[in-house]
């Protein structure tokens, strides 16, 4: 896939791209829970989606300088599976640093590895797990362009629909970019640390006939 919007490219992730998207994310949200196991482990994370069958990781070029990403997969827990399955001692190795600094964060960690039991619990199989701009390069609706992608290569693939999830307090501004973007709000609860979270559902399969 390769398309073109203004000076904005939405490509597939090669593996020349890694080092950029993890900067991004890194850069897109500090203090949160990933960016604080650092860069090993999301340089894992974001390998480990573009190179599963099931993974789709695609880019935002401008003048061939990546400036966004959108990560995701087709079928949830099978990917996390065969994720832990691969890089287990891997994953656990790179965030003993985070855990050094940080041992109260082990459960949580663990969850986060064990994700199969609350993907089978998702309104989709299929997930948007992420997706950053960078600052400098928001506004300028490449986040817009990225979803927009993703869903149409969900589609291609034969994806019914695609969920996601986001914080659901003092996040306003996302929470109506995925609205206007036609997600609907499909369940809202408590992560164990107490964070409000909301999921949203799109059905792809009427934009797959569409196409």
């Amino acid at each position: 896939m390769a398309l073109k919007q203004d000076n904005v490219i939405i490509r597939q992730m090669t593996d020349s791209d890694l080092c950029r998207i993890v900067e991004i994310h890194l850069e897109s949200f500090p203090g949160f829970f990933l960016t604080f196991l650092g860069y090993n482990f999301l340089s894992l994370l974001y390998k480990g989606i573009q190179s599963d069958p099931e993974g789709i990781v695609l880019v935002a070029a401008d003048s061939d300088r990546i400036e966004g990403f959108v990560a995701g997969v087709l079928h949830q827990a099978g990917f996390y599976g065969r994720l832990l399955k691969k890089n287990k001692w891997a994953f656990a190795k790179s965030a003993l640093g985070a855990l050094a600094k940080r041992p109260s964060v082990a459960p949580r960690l663990v969850r986060a590895l064990k994700r199969p039991a609350e993907a089978r619990q998702s309104s989709a199989e299929a997930c948007l797990m992420s997706i950053a701009v960078h600052p400098q390069s928001e506004g300028k609706g490449i986040g817009q362009q990225l979803v927009e992608s993703f869903c149409e290569e969900l589609s291609q693939r034969g994806a019914p629909s695609v969920c996601l999830t986001t914080d659901r307090d003092q996040n306003d501004r996302v929470n109506r970019f995925y609205q206007r973007l036609g997600f609907q709000l499909s369940n809202t609860f408590i992560t164990p640390e107490g964070r409000g979270m909301n999921e949203y559902l799109m059905v792809l399969s009427k934009k797959a006939k569409d196409a």
